[in-house]
Parts: structure tokens; sequence; C-alpha cells
């Protein structure tokens, strides 16, 4: 601004100053709440030219990049800031431009909409419309939900799904987490698969066969399949499907059979079709032909034959059927062989049935045929040849002492040889066991042998009593555990009931370690039959089923009064039983109580807990000895539950309470977890072992260990238990419970580091609240000082700001003020958080949004002498905004010295040529410093009025007058002397003064045609006096012409043109002398560099104003008027005196050099 104020002191001007230039008439802002707008419009000027200007907004929620700006064409970027604004609400007001080209006004208007998302399907804003998105373009929807704007916008109104959606965000997937978020919120089911065919059957004849299996879900949406197979030989077309391959709800599961993997017959396989809520299996049989031959089929027949003799043979020897039945049956298989005469293997057969029958005469018979084949047998098979000999052997017994009928464990070593050397045929089994049953003391060792042959005749109940008792001794005498050993005890004990049995069995059990829930009927029967084994009751403990409380057999409770060997988790088991059949047992009970009491101190102390220590723990927190212990520890176990899902696909489980930001991961443990739970809503999400997260989806249950309400919870030490803290405040707060035990509670609560931020305002609030309430101005205002109102919800920061206010916490108000709209508060709290941050503040530091407040007061006619101070020291706006707060000030006696300086710059800057500008000046003149901010206001409007014919106020003529004592100013000479030039009474010094300076201005050679208006108030020069003007005003780049002529009785001449000259600024003068009764006639053109322009025609009459000049002119005129009125005596006089005086002049004077 000083540039243009000096270049306005030096008498610089725009004759047409250029008029700005907006690229927009009015800026309308459509604008989402809690977003920013930027816009921009371009200011440039007519001429354009380089220009410079300053920008002012009515409104603080406009904001510029630049405040000032600089150059012929300025692009204005402005922000519009609706961050804390609610929808439907309107904003108008005007951006002010105040430039070197001139002053405007550019209006808005912000239209605050509803937030929302662009998609494809137009803007959605809410949950119903996104849902429609994820119908029908799935992916779109997992970008949105994804995005930072879903909270923010399609669920601004849905407090209650924030905390979902933030944990099922942590999923590995997005589109699963999207799906689990559409079920939680009941916006749809879950998927469900089927399929059209789970049985199939394929015949394979060596090429591959290709099949598909249609799979259809029950519904749109997303979910994860796995798809698998349990054999080679299927090849599945893909391993997993995602939503996009299904085409509408069905896909088809391409696979193939590879005959190259099948072997010959019946081949068996799977596949598996796996979500996270089914498994679908589809079980398939692939039957292979073999090339069949007449080889193969009879060496198959031959193979079935000789196991369906071994069979009858065993069967046989196990006494299941008798030698008749065997030998018709074994006849009956030897009749489908051909060529059975010459088989070697019939004529074996045959032979041991003539043995077994005692037919001698056809053993002998087939004993000589088979002898003179020996060498033959020997080399084809060998164990053709062992069945000849071994029945040559059996025919001729009684011939021969053999040394295995002398001691039968040789043929137990034998086979035990055959054994170890692999072959492990049942017929050995067969007759290693005939050896044991005769004689079970053979049997003194369980090796792999022993066990074999045993579980072999326990299998096919061929073992007698004396063996069963023998094989039972040495199970009890292993080191270690054996299934089989097990498992034929198991049998035995089932059909004989013996407690030696038994014993051995537990024993075993025990060295095994075997503590499952399937063996706990073994120790169960053990313990009933109050067998002395080591270890026996503890192994009843730990493989019982702790669900159950039927009473424990009173030994072992006898037991366990003096052997307390058991692990925490068993004794905890142990001594809830106890409580909880105490009535039954109560002398049992009192033996176990002090021993329960140390025991549950212990465990809590170490803040542990189940469902057993649950009931233990109830049994004494009522023990008044116990209170302050109990006090202590119990919040920390207090608030568990267990959860249980049978859903073999979660790993783990997340609880999230929606006061805190942190969340608790427990794993699952045989599909249970102990979980602690605070609130009533907190959150609870199942994990996968993916890494994926379900909220309703997968079905679970829950059970409170312990129920805080039946524990005095409220009179707990909550300071060093923030479970508790958590917990009384949610029951506090749900039940809006406001007392000094809950207000001390929420003081405690503000502590905690990890409460979510939406909690802590809450807390906060009820605080500040109670503290209003009930007058305690120190603790409200400690509270208040803590509050962040951007926090608030924005019902509620108007009534919190004004608490602020009322509190007299001003730089906290205003500040907060930011996210408010001023036209809701009062403005008489407005008027007092002004006042009062002023006064506290001083004026010495300008806050931007204070000044535009202390405005807003002002023009709601509402404020004070400090608001007003304040105004006149800081605020800029536009020119008449300016011009009325000055107005307003003056009203209070208030020193305005500083405003009308800035209000008289401004105008100068912008040129502004408001009418009380003026009133302005005329108060600050008296007391201005600032004599160039004077000198650059008189010139400039004298210019105005002297150029432009402006109206100013009369008293700017006596300032004028009085500042041309002190300096020289043409411009505003020029301006008072047209001004007086209407006067007719003037003092001596006026007078002089007019005259020295019209006198001076002659004498530069500029005239002005107002300066013949003085000749009867001074002497004026002929030069003056005796021409008539023709006045012009024009743009000083401007070639202004005057086309003139005389008008006489007999024609009209041609025009005559001439270049008017410009006197000043932009004035043209052109001046004719034109005798009695002559008329003049004339036009002016102005040519500019595009256009010419042409004004209207004029005539310029001489005219007698009754003065009698003693100029040689006015003497001619004189003449001229004698001689039109035929006054010729009187027309000679004048004539004769003209002549002389011309002589007198000629001869006595000589030009100057």
């Amino acid at each position: 601004m000083k540039e243009k104020i000096e270049q306005i002191a030096r008498g610089e001007f725009d004759y047409d100053l250029p008029f700005l230039r907006l690229s927009v008439d009015r800026i309308n802002i459509n604008v989402e709440a809690d977003k920013k707008y930027e816009g921009s419009f371009i200011i440039s000027n007519s001429a354009n030219r380089s220009m410079k200007g300053v920008l002012y907004s009515s409104s603080p929620l406009i904001s510029f990049t630049r405040q000032t700006f600089s150059g012929k064409e300025n692009t204005i970027t402005y922000l519009f800031d609706a961050s804390f604004l609610n929808p439907s609400y309107k904003v108008s007001g005007n951006i002010t431009i105040v430039s070197d080209c001139g002053e405007m006004n550019l209006p808005f208007t912000a239209h605050i909409e509803t937030r929302t998302i662009n998609t494809s399907i137009g803007k959605i804003k809410n949950l119903f419309e996104f849902t429609n998105l994820a119908r029908l373009d799935w992916a779109e929807a997992i970008k949105v939900f994804a995005s930072d704007e879903f909270e923010r916008i399609i669920l601004k109104n849905e407090e209650k799904y924030h905390v979902i959606y933030r944990n099922l965000l942590k999923s590995n997937s997005t589109g699963q987490a999207l799906e689990e978020f559409l079920i939680s919120v009941n916006k749809k089911s879950r998927i469900n698969l089927s399929i059209d065919r789970t049985a199939l059957e394929y015949e394979i004849d060596g090429e591959d066969v290709s099949d598909k299996l249609v799979l259809t879900k029950n519904q749109w949406g997303s979910t994860e399949i796995r798809i698998s197979t349990d054999v080679p030989f299927i090849q599945l077309d893909k391993n997993q499907l995602l939503t996009d391959d299904f085409i509408g709800n069905t896909h088809e599961l391409k696979f193939k059979i590879n005959a190259a993997t099948l072997h010959g017959g019946n081949n068996y396989g799977s596949i598996w079709i796996k979500t996270i809520y089914q498994t679908i299996k589809v079980d398939l049989i692939c039957k292979k032909h073999k090339e069949n031959t007449g080889n193969n089929t009879e060496n198959k027949n031959l193979k079935k034959i000789k196991y369906d003799y071994t069979k009858n043979y065993l069967d046989y020897r196990l006494g299941r059927i008798n030698l008749t039945k065997y030998s018709r049956d074994t006849k009956l298989l030897l009749s489908k062989l051909k060529n059975s005469k010459d088989s070697i293997f019939v004529k074996l057969v045959n032979l041991h049935l003539a043995i077994l029958t005692e037919n001698n005469p056809l053993a002998s018979q087939l004993l000589e045929e088979l002898s003179k084949q020996e060498a033959e047998i020997k080399s084809a098979s060998s164990l053709e040849y062992c069945a000849y000999l071994y029945l040559l052997r059996l025919y001729r017994k009684d011939e021969n002492n053999s040394p295995y009928e002398r001691n039968r464990n040789y043929i137990l070593k034998d086979i035990k040889k055959r054994f170890e050397a692999g072959s492990f045929s049942p017929l050995l089994y067969q007759e290693a066991l005939c050896v044991y049953m005769e004689e079970p003391y053979l049997l003194r060792e369980l090796g792999d042998f022993e066990i074999q042959v045993l579980n072999y005749g326990i299998k096919y109940k061929y073992v007698s009593k004396e063996l069963a008792l023998q094989y039972t001794y040495l199970a009890g005498r292993l080191k270690f555990y054996h299934p089989l050993v097990f498992k034929g005890l198991v049998s035995l004990y089932n059909t004989y009931k013996k407690d030696e049995i038994l014993s051995s069995i537990c024993s075993l059990l025990i060295k095994g370690y075997k503590t499952d829930n399937k063996y706990f009927q073994w120790y169960s029967r053990g313990v009933n039959a109050q067998l002395r084994i080591t270890q026996l009751y503890e192994y009843y403990m730990y493989s019982v089923d702790e669900s159950r409380m039927d009473p424990l057999p009173q030994p072992l409770l006898i037991y366990f009064v003096y052997n307390s060997r058991l692990n925490d988790k068993k004794m905890a088991y142990l001594y809830a039983n106890i409580i909880k059949n105490k009535k039954a047992n109560d002398h049992i009970y009192h033996l176990y109580y002090k021993s329960m009491e140390v025991f549950a101190q212990k465990q809590l102390e170490a803040k542990n807990i189940s469902p057993n220590l649950s009931i233990i723990y109830r049994e004494f927190i009522y023990k008044k000895e116990l209170n302050q212990y109990f006090n202590k520890y119990l919040p920390d176990v207090m608030f568990t539950q267990e959860l249980y899902c049978d859903n073999p696909n979660i790993v783990s489980v997340a609880v999230a309470h929606k006061e805190l930001d942190e969340e608790v991961i427990v794993p699952l443990t045989e599909g249970r977890a102990y979980i602690m739970l605070y609130t009533r809503e907190a959150n609870i999400f199942l994990l996968d072992s993916f890494g994926n997260r379900y909220v309703t989806s997968i079905k679970y249950t829950l059970k409170p260990l312990l129920s805080p309400r039946e524990f005095k919870v409220k009179y707990m030490d909550y300071e060093k238990h923030p479970k508790l803290l958590l917990y009384l405040f949610d029951h506090y707060r749900t039940n809006r419970v406001v007392s000094e035990k809950s207000i001390a509670l929420r003081k405690q609560v503000l502590l905690m580091p990890s409460l979510k931020e939406s909690y802590y305002v809450d807390c906060l609030l009820t605080l500040i609240e109670y503290y209003y309430e009930n007058y305690n101005g120190d603790l409200l205002e400690h509270y208040l000082l803590k509050l962040d109102l951007a926090k608030v919800n924005v019902a509620l920061r108007k009534k919190y700001l004004e608490y602020m206010i009322i509190r007299g916490y001003y730089d906290k108000a205003l500040h907060a003020l930011s996210y408010v709209t001023i036209e809701s508060i009062p403005i008489k709290m407005l008027l007092k958080l002004c006042s009062g941050w002023i006064n506290n503040s001083g004026y010495d530091i300008k806050e931007d949004l204070l000044v535009f407040l202390c405005h807003y007061i002002f023009t709601q006619g509402k404020y004070d002498k400090k608001i007003l101070n304040y105004l006149v020291k800081y605020y800029n706006g536009s020119t008449m905004d300016m011009i009325k707060l000055w107005r307003g000030s003056k009203n209070f006696e208030i020193d305005t010295y500083e405003l009308e300086e800035r209000v008289l710059a401004q105008a100068l800057f912008s040129e502004n040529t408001l009418k009380e500008i003026f009133g302005v000046f005329l108060e600050y003149y008296p007391k201005a410093k600032n004599h160039l901010l004077v000198r650059s206001f008189l010139t400039y409007y004298s210019y105005k009025y002297l150029v432009h014919d402006l109206e100013i106020h009369k008293e700017i003529f006596s300032i004028i007058r009085r500042e041309q004592n002190y300096e020289e100013n043409n411009i505003s000479l020029l301006a008072w002397l047209k001004y007086s030039s209407n006067n007719t009474e003037f003092t001596e010094d006026d007078m002089t003064f007019i005259s020295y300076n019209i006198d001076r201005f002659e004498r530069q050679g500029l005239i002005l045609p107002f300066f013949k208006k003085y000749k009867n108030v001074i002497k004026l020069s002929c030069k003056i006096t005796d021409r008539f003007y023709v006045e012009y005003r024009a743009n000083p780049n401007s070639q202004v012409f005057i086309h003139y002529r005389l008008l006489t009785d007999n024609a009209k001449d041609k025009y005559i043109t001439e270049r008017m000259s410009h006197m000043l600024m932009g004035i043209c003068v052109k001046d004719f002398i034109l005798f009695y009764n002559e008329e003049l006639e004339y036009y002016i053109t102005e040519e500019t560099e595009d256009e010419i322009h042409k004004s209207e025609t004029f005539r310029l009459r001489y005219e007698d104003d009754g003065q009698i000049e003693d100029s040689k002119y006015n003497r001619i005129n004189m003449m001229l008027n004698a001689l039109e009125n035929h006054r010729d005596t009187e027309l000679l006089d004048m004539m004769a005196d003209y002549i002389e005086t011309e002589y007198i002049i000629r001869e006595c004077f000589e030009p100057l050099p």
C-alpha cells in the first residue's frame, strides 16, 4: 500500500482505473461434512496490467494459501474447512478483494452435505447402500471396506460396530473380514455349500477319466474354499476357490482320474471340500480292470483255494469245527482244482486228511507216491517239501522218539526263529499257541514273538485260564507300556474277570503314563478293587472326567489326606469334588478343610482360575478371616469365563474391550480357552489358523467361572486392579450412577494408560457435569482444562464451551470455538468470551479468530469498549465495514487513530470514493502524524474532484487551503481554486492568494476555464478574459481532436481540425477568440488504440457579460455593437481611440527578447 500512496502523493494517477475482473460472479461450495473443500478463482483487471491486492473473508472457515496477491492474472486458492460442521448446515458470506484496481466483494455460499463415498452404483453413505454395493460388486466393496472412509462415513452413526470393524480388519483376508462384518451386522447370513454328488464310481479300462462336480453356494458373498484329495490318482483342477470363480451361485469343480497311477482292482479315494464352516467329502471308487489270461485265472483260483483251506485248517485246530466237517470242506475245496490228480498240493492235503482220519492204507499209498517225487518236490517248492517232511514225520510219529516230543520248547524255539526271520504265518502262531496251551509254564517272557502268539490266541479266544494268568504275570513285569499287551489283557479280563489281570492292566497303563479319560475305567476298577499299585490313585485322578462331580471313592480320599502328590490342576478337582459332596461326606470335608483353605490362598495369589478353582474360591470367600485376602486377589480372576468352540479350524480367541485400545489373544486348547470379560459389551473374535477373524458366524459357548455380582466388588480396592476398575466403570456408566463413589472411580479411570479416547472423554464429561452441578469450581476447572472439545459429541460441544467461558478459560474456549458453529453460541456468551480474553491477555496479542469473533459480535449490535478497542487495533476488512466499525467506536469515545489510518490507507490503495471516507479523514486530520498519508488523500480526492467532478466534503477544501501554507500541491490547489470559483466572498489574503496562483499558472501555460470565474474577484489578464474555452476530459494516453467552424449567414464553412492540448491529467482545453455575434460549431473526437469516440455537436457563441474590459478585443466588440445599433458618432469615436491606442503601443513598447 505504501508504494501506491507515495505514487498518489506524487500526483501519478490512472485516468481510467482498471476495474476488477473475476472468473466467477459467485462461489457456490458443496462440501461433505468433516471434509475440507479446496477451490480457486482468478482475479485480473480490464487493463491487463500487473496489480496488487489483499484478501479478507467474512468467515473464518475460508482461508487462503496466500492472503496477498500480485500479477496480471492471479489464481486465488481458498480452503473451506467443514471439519466440524453438520450436514444441512449453510454458510454465507463474502470474500473481500482490496486491490490497487479497486475493491470488490465476491459472495460465497457453502452447503454442507452428508459425507458419501463414490462408487460404481453412485454415492453411498450407510450400511444399507454399502450392502447393495457388496451384492453387486464384491471386489469394489472390499476396496471401500478397507479404506479410511468406511468407518468415518458408512459407520458414522453406527458406533456399536466400530470395534468389530477395526478388529475384523486385522484378518489376513480382507474379503473374509468383509463377509464376517456383513454377517455380524445382520446384512447377510453365512455361505453354505452343497454339492450334486457325494459318491462316485468309475470303471477304468486304461485311459484317464475327466469329470466334474457342481458346487453350489446358497447366497452372495465370499468365503475361502479349499479343495484337497487324499490319493495321488485324483488330479484336481484347482486347490482353492474364490467367489469370483462362481458363475452365479454355482461352480464346476473339475478333476481327472489318472489311470496310470491306479492298481488293478478297486482304488478308493476322496475329494475334500472345506470352508471354515463346512467339510464336504466326496468318495470315489475306481475299478481298474486287469487283462485276464487262463494262467492268471488258474493261479488266482489256486490262491483262493489255498487261503480257504488254511482258514479251514485253523478253524479245526482252534476247535471251531470238528474233524468230519474239516474233512468234508477240505475235499470240496480240492474238487475245485483242475488237474488235481497231478497236483503235489492236493496229494499233500489228502495225505494229511488220511493221517487225521487214520486211513493208513491211503496214507501209505500217498507217501509212496510222494517219495518217488521227492526230488521234484524239493526243487520245485521248499514250502511243499517242508510240508512233505512234516507229514512224513507225522505219519511215523510212533516209530521214532523225536526230541520235539521229549521237549516241546524246541518247537517254540524253531517257530520263534522262523518268526524272527520274517515269517508271520498264522499256522506258526497256531502251533506255538498249542504248545503254550499244553504247557503254560513254557511262556517265560514277553517278547515280540510271544506277544504276537498270545495276541493271536486271545483274538480267537483260544487261551486257557492258566495261560492267561501266566501271560498276566509276565505283562505285569514289563517295564514299558505295550499296546498289544494292553489290548490282550483287556480281552482276557473281559473273559475271566480276575483281579490279577486288572492289576496288570493298571500297572501297564501307569508305566505308559496313560492319563486320557478313556483309561479311567481301569483305574476306577483298580481303586474299587482296592488294588495295591503305586500311583494308582494319582492316575485315577489324572484320568477322571472333571466335569463329573460324583463322590470320589473313600479309600482314595483317605489316601490323599496324607499323600498330596497331585499337580495343582488335579488337586483343584479333588478339593472341588470334596466341597460339592460335603453334605454326603462331612468327615472327609473337615479332614481336608485346612489344606483346601491354604490351597485356595496359594492359587488365588498366583492368579490361577479354573472351573474347579472357582468352586473352591466360592467356598472360602465369605470367611471373615479371608475377606481382606480375597479383596486383594480376587479381582484378578473373577472376570474369567470359559469359552468353548467345537470348530476344529479355530485356534485362538481375541478379546477386545471397546473401552481399551489393546486386545488380548488366548490360544484354544481342546476347543477351550479362559478369557477375561470385564464389561458387558466386550467383543470376542475367533481366529482360525490362517489369521482370519470371526464374530458371529461360528458358534461358541461362554460359561462364567465366577460372577462379580456374587461378591462385594464395591468394597474392593480397584486402584490396583484395572480389571475391577473397568468393570465398575461399565456398571456405573450403564446404570447412569452418579455418586461420590462413582466420581472417585471415574477419576481413577482417567489414569488408565490404555483407555480409549472416547471413553476418556465420556468419563471427563461426567466429572465436569458433577462438579458443575455441585459448585466445586476448582475441580470443575481442573477437568475442564483436560477437555478437548474436538473429541466431544457435536451436540454437546456448545454446552461445555459455555462452561469454559463461564469459568474464565478464555484461551481454551477460544480454541474450542473452531469445533462449533458460532451462530449456535448466545451473543452474551461470545461477548463474555471476547471481553474476558482481552482482559486477560491484553491488546498486544493478535488472535485472528478473536478478531473475527469480535467483529461478529459487533455486527450483531452487542459489544463493549474492550471489543471495540481490539477491533480498532486489529480489524481489517472491506472499507465500508471498517467505516462502520469506526462509527461505532466513536460513540464510545475510543481512540480510533489506528483504524482511521488503516481506513484511509486502504481507501487510497483501492481508490475508493465512498462519501463516508471524508468523515474519517476529517476526524483523523487534526491528530495526523503521517503527513504522506494526508498529502496523498488530499491529492487523490482533489484529482477526483478536479478531473472527474467527484463531490467531496466542503471541509476538505478548508484543509487544502490550510495545507497550501505548508506545502505546495498544485493538484489540491487547482481543486481548491475550482471549488472557490463559485464563491463571491473572499478575504484579502485569499484574493491575493488566488491572484498569485492564477498568475503563476498562467505563466506556466496552465489556464483552466474556471479561471474566468474570478474576473469579478481579481484582475485577470486579457489572455484569460478575452477568450472562450472548450474543455474536454479524456485519458491522457488518448489523442483528442476538436473539429470546429464559424457559422455565418451565407454559408457554413468546412470544419477545421486541431489537436487539443492536455493541460493537466486528462483535461484538454482549446481557447477561441470570438467577436460580437460570432457563433462557433464544434465536436470532439477521442482516439484510442482500439477505436474513435465522437462527441455530440456543440455551439459556442459570443456573449456579452456586460463587463467593460479595456482590452483590444473588447473594444472591437464594442465597435461592432455600435455599428449594429447605428450609433455612428459613438462608433467613429471608438475607432479613433482604437487607432490611437494601437499606435502608442506599437511605438512605445517592444516585445521582450
